[in-house]
């Protein structure tokens, strides 16, 4: 089920155009435009070019696991050939 919705609405007497957004992840943005058509192409845009913000944090984490990997490899085929002086300095 969908979670986008959208309200644009203008209070009497205010210049600006409220327009609230909702994305498929629930996440509501709340923006101003002088026109009403400057908040429905908002609208556009905004369900466009959502994230998945827990996809996006998932991969983030893949990627510094891949490298943590990556390093701890290193770091152990330098012991195996025996060229670490175990200085502190990280210049092995």
């Amino acid at each position: 089920m969908s979670k986008r919705d959208y309200i644009i609405s203008r209070r009497a007497g205010a210049t600006m155009w409220t327009c609230e957004v909702t994305d498929s992840y629930g996440e509501t943005h709340t923006n101003y435009f002088e026109t009403e058509r400057q908040c429905r192409e908002h609208i556009y845009y905004t369900w466009e070019n959502e994230v998945d913000l827990m996809a996006k944090e998932r991969a983030e984490h893949w990627r510094d696991d891949l490298l943590t990997k990556a390093i701890e490899d290193c770091i152990q085929m330098d012991k195996e050939a025996g060229i670490t002086s175990e200085n502190n300095d990280c210049l092995d």
